[in-house]
Parts: structure tokens; sequence; C-alpha cells
């Protein structure tokens, strides 16, 4: 009985705590249920609201404010409008991020010129780089080496860095480096063939391009620029419009020489075999000194004959019926075997100088010897001489070169070169 009774006891003490604690525990889990229930709509509160809060969101907290807000909840108990949120914003940071190193990776590269001209290294002999000047090539220049260049190059440290291969540098500093393309203030004289046009090109060089652009002979240019191309002048004569030395002259070349020289030119007497072929004898030393292989004979038969001297040789020059003939017929064999020809007829002394300053003889028509038209090679000139081979005499001379004009001028200024 007293075991029953005990047990009884027992029993009602639970029965008491679970009524007393049933409030409570009732009360805990519906406040649960609400804060769930805030929760969830204050989340859809914040989804709905697309610029205040969004916006100030993105605009004022850093990323990485928001990666730890997204650490910090949990997305299993965040509705999908949460991670999308956050995602957005991420994605915008992320994209200003992106930017910045794109152009930071762009400041890190090497800006890049565009040149023409020349390096030329100088006392000590010197190893080439890549373009950044930190990988060392396995090759190196001498010393007082030239070195064509097209590209410089400006690393992230501040040096310069000139190219001197495809894919090999020379620091700046090692050398000097010379233009090939500069200011160039003068006039050129068109003079080809009488009557034909020319060809002017876009750009100059390899990188020279017809378009259609026709310069008439002796017509006359300004010129604003010059290229020097493998030891070949290129002239503007208009906008990004060149033109070659081959087909002009230039009357009043800001770096003229006073004085000139070109050597190695042969002499060639016109004598026994052409007693009146001192024309074709004066052009055969020019055409040789070209590097063509010809003789005296040879072109005298291959030149053109014509009743007019412009055309063609009047009669036979290994005998007593040859008279003469004038520039403008031996522009085609001149240019056969010299690959260029210039009639400089009619222009002033300044045409010959020019000439010879880029080592090219002429043939002029003068009036010696009791010829009426006798032909010299022109070889040089300075102040006060012009100096040259005449075929008559098979001497090379000189003449006072103010009593050159003169005598020159009773010939009309005839002339030809290449």
């Amino acid at each position: 009985m007293k075991k029953q009774f005990k047990y009884s006891i027992y029993a009602s003490l639970l029965v008491s705590m679970s009524v007393l604690a049933y409030p409570t525990i009732s009360k805990a889990a519906t406040n649960d249920s609400d804060q769930q229930s805030v929760s969830t709509e204050t989340v859809a509160e914040n989804s709905s609201d697309e610029s205040s809060s969004q916006t100030s969101s993105q605009t004022d907290v850093p990323a990485v404010s928001a990666t730890q807000n997204t650490d910090i909840q949990d997305p299993k108990n965040q509705p999908s409008s949460t991670v999308v949120q956050n995602s957005n914003s991420n994605d915008a940071k992320q994209t200003t991020s992106s930017t910045q190193a794109t152009t930071t990776n762009d400041q890190s590269q090497p800006s890049v010129v565009d040149v023409n001209g020349v390096f030329t290294v100088g006392s000590e002999t010197t190893p080439l780089t890549d373009q950044t000047g930190t990988n060392p090539s396995n090759r190196s220049v001498a010393a007082g080496s030239a070195w064509f260049t097209d590209k410089l190059v400006t690393a992230e440290s501040g040096e310069t860095y000139y190219r001197v291969s495809t894919l090999e540098y020379i620091n700046s500093k090692a050398g000097t480096f010379t233009s090939n393309v500069s200011d160039y203030s003068s006039t050129a004289t068109i003079t080809y063939k009488k009557g034909a046009d020319v060809h002017a090109f876009t750009g100059y060089g390899d990188s020279a391009s017809y378009t259609g652009t026709n310069l008439p002979t002796d017509s006359a240019w300004k010129i604003d620029k010059r290229a020097n191309i493998n030891g070949k002048y290129w002239y503007e004569v208009g906008n990004n419009l060149w033109v070659p030395q081959d087909y002009l002259v230039v009357s009043d070349a800001p770096d003229m020489l006073p004085a000139a020289w070109v050597s190695g030119v042969p002499l060639i007497a016109q004598r026994p075999e052409l007693p009146n072929g001192c024309e074709i004898t004066a052009v055969t030393m020019m055409l040789q000194y070209a590097g063509a292989n010809v003789d005296k004979m040879q072109l005298a038969k291959e030149m053109p004959r014509n009743s007019d001297p412009n055309y063609g040789y009047i009669g036979q020059p290994w005998d007593s019926t040859g008279i003469t003939i004038f520039p403008n017929a031996l522009m085609s064999l001149v240019e056969k075997y010299a690959g260029t020809a210039k009639d400089l007829t009619g222009q002033n002394f300044d045409a010959i100088k020019y000439q010879i300053d880029i080592g090219h003889p002429v043939v002029t028509w003068n009036t010696l010897h009791g010829f009426p038209y006798h032909a010299l090679t022109v070889t040089g000139y300075d102040s006060q001489y012009v100096y040259y081979n005449d075929c008559w005499t098979d001497v090379s001379t000189q003449m006072d070169i103010n009593a050159f004009i003169q005598n020159w001028n009773t010939q009309n200024r005839r002339a030809i070169s290449y």
C-alpha cells in the first residue's frame, strides 16, 4: 500500500509540473514562429524595394561586405531573392574590379611607336633583349655596327628599346638613332620622258602603293619631307604622296653639297671606231659606271635612227654621215640598262649638282673642239670648276664653272642621267 501510494505521489508531481510548464513551451514556440514570419516578411520587403535598398547597398557597401553578409546568412534559410540580390551586388563590384585589373594590365604593357631609321651601336658590344629589357637574348651586336629599326618600345621601367630583329631589341642608351624620314623643304621637278607622266605613290619604300596619281614631266612640286630608304631618297610632294629620286631632280636642296665628285667613272675614247659618236660614247661611260655590261659599239648599233635628233641619231656615228642625237631619243636605251633615266634638258645647273650628289654621272651636250655638238660625261663640281671625261681628247679634265654653264647654254642645256 505504501509503495502504491508512493508511485501515486510521484505521478501527481509529474502531472503538476507538465501543467505548469505547458504555457512556457507554447509561448516559446509561438515567439519562434513569429520571429520566422517577421524575418520572411522583412526579406520579401527588401527584395521588392529595387530602388532604395539595393542601390544604397551596392553603392555604399564594398564588395567584401556583400561577401561577409552571404557568409553570415545561411542560404538554406534565405529566400532565393536574397541570394540574387547579393549576387547582383557582387557582379557589379566584380565588373568594376575586372575593368580596373584590365586597365592595370594595359598600363603595364610596353608602349610601341613606329619609327624608320638606323640605330648605330656605340663603343661597346651590346647584348640584345626582349622588348621589356628583362629577358636577355643569346646574341649581341658589335660596337659601331648599324641596324635598321622600325619600332621604339618604352618598357614599364621607363627604359626605351629599338627593335633590330623580329624579337630582339637594344637599349636606346647603347648608341644613337638616325631617322630615315625628316622634314625637307625644297622643290622637285619631274624629269622623265617628254610628254610622259610618272607614278606618285602613297607611302614610300617597301610600303609604297600606287593609287592612280600621276605627275607630268617638267612639272614642279613643293617637297615637305624626305625619306632615305636603302640608300634611295623618296620625296613627299603631297599629303603622303611620294616620288622616288628615279624620276626627279631637286633644284634648291637645303643640303646641296658645295663640292662633290663621282669617283671611278671609266674614261672611254670615241676614236677611232666612232669619230662622230661622242654622244653614245659619253653615255657608255655613264652606263658602265651604273653597272651595265655594255660597250660603245654595242650601244652605237642599238640606239635609234631618225632624221630628227629628238627621236634618233642622224646618220651613222662611225662615218662622216653622223651628226648627233638628243637626250629624249636616248631615254629608252638608258632606262633599259640603268633601270631609270632622266632627261635634264632645260634644267639649271642645280640639276647636275643634284645628280652628282646622289652619285650619278651626267652626260651634257656642249659646243667644243669645232663640233656643233659634243657630249661630255660630268663627274664632279666645286665652287670653281666642273669636272668631266672628254671622249674626244680621251682625258679627264675640268672647266671653269661659269664658262661651262655658258657653253652648256648654247645647247639649250641638254643633259641626260639616270
